[in-house]
């Protein structure tokens, strides 16, 4: 891989190679990032924005939680996750002396496309080719697909902590970064499997995107034929803009998420912070008493039905309810009304991606 220029010393090879430290402990940074030293392939790349939205149950507003590029080099079978803190400045069309013009609010107050342009600017990437983006309820879905079928709901807890880290916001999205960079390596062997194969398919109708599963084929083909593979240097993580030099690298195998945890939740304590967690019974709760208000109406009004629950259908909110049983029995509640209203409106489209999902996701369990 003559087109990758590795970093001098042992911290920066760590980064590069892809070595996480040895210790989970909530520490100052370990590693120093320097990114004039990260690799620097030629040829074509695919840019794809993934998203994490903070956004209600049943709401439309959508925050930036999460912000990561993701450049596919099809020449040289290599990938950089830039990842950018959400408070990171950007226009979001507030007046400067207000606090709220950073990154999270841009695609809340102002959409994708100026979301995408700001990213564009910070990051210096020229186009974003191709987007994602997932809410909390998706996200644990996604989760359960990677392998973190029992442990998702703390997974997602430690990937979205900052307050027990030196570094705050910086730490969390690097921290995001590398777990989607240890995913892609451990999963890789999979891809071309059958599971691997409905795996994909099954994340595609999971979130909102504009990647299509050819376009997604085309890409793995391109990178495997010019060596892309599990090997630790194909992948990295730089954040921007690059303003923490210093930062921590862990491990979030599965095996590490409830030892991380732990560690998190106690380095919040000793520094009298509020560790704020909805429990799954007042989401429950919620999610209930909005399909009963759905339920009230679905004899009369369709489009009222359409209305409750076109959103949590978007955001699969049934996924937050960790007892399977009970998972699937909202889902088929919430869905099947949803259905009987598209069909009623005639909608049939609608009402024909909300079958198909469902097929696919029992598909999914079915594997399981």
């Amino acid at each position: 891989m003559d087109s990758l220029q590795h970093a001098d010393s042992v911290a920066e090879k760590k980064l590069v190679a892809g070595l996480d430290t040895t210790t989970f402990a909530i520490t100052d940074s370990t590693i120093r990032l320097k990114n004039d030293q990260f690799p620097k392939p030629h040829g074509r790349v695919v840019n794809l924005m993934i998203t994490g939205v903070d956004s209600r149950l049943g709401d439309h507003t959508m925050h930036a939680d999460a912000n990561h590029v993701v450049r596919f080099f099809l020449d040289s079978g290599c990938i950089e996750i830039i990842s950018i803190p959400r408070d990171t400045y950007a226009d979001a069309g507030f007046d400067d002396t207000t606090g709220f013009n950073r990154l999270t609010n841009v695609r809340a107050n102002r959409g994708r496309e100026e979301y995408h342009n700001a990213v564009k600017e910070i990051t210096g990437v020229g186009r974003i080719d191709y987007w994602m983006e997932f809410g909390f309820s998706q996200a644990i879905g996604l989760l359960e697909l990677l392998g973190y079928r029992d442990n998702a709901s703390s997974t997602l807890r430690v990937l979205r902590s900052r307050q027990a880290f030196a570094t705050g916001d910086f730490q969390r999205s690097y921290n995001q970064g590398q777990f989607m960079r240890q995913a892609m390596l451990k999963n890789i062997k999979h891809t071309q499997t059958v599971l691997g194969d409905l795996a994909l398919r099954a994340s595609l109708m999971l979130v909102e995107t504009n990647l299509t599963y050819d376009a997604c084929s085309r890409m793995m083909e391109d990178m495997t034929a010019n060596g892309f593979s599990d090997d630790p240097s194909r992948i990295w993580v730089r954040l921007e803009p690059a303003i923490v030099s210093r930062i921590q690298a862990l491990n979030f195998d599965s095996s590490n998420i409830s030892t991380l945890d732990r560690q998190i939740e106690s380095r919040i304590h000793k520094l009298g912070l509020d560790s704020v967690k909805v429990t799954s019974e007042t989401y429950e709760n919620r999610l209930t008493n909005l399909i009963n208000k759905a339920a009230a109406d679905s004899a009369k009004s369709p489009g009222s039905v359409i209305r409750y629950l076109k959103r949590p259908f978007e955001q699969r909110a049934w996924l937050q309810i960790m007892d399977r049983t009970r998972r699937i029995a909202y889902r088929d509640r919430l869905c099947n009304m949803l259905e009987n209203a598209y069909v009623r409106t005639k909608k049939t489209a609608s009402a024909e991606r909300v079958r198909e999902y469902v097929k696919m996701e029992d598909a999914v369990r079915g594997s399981n």
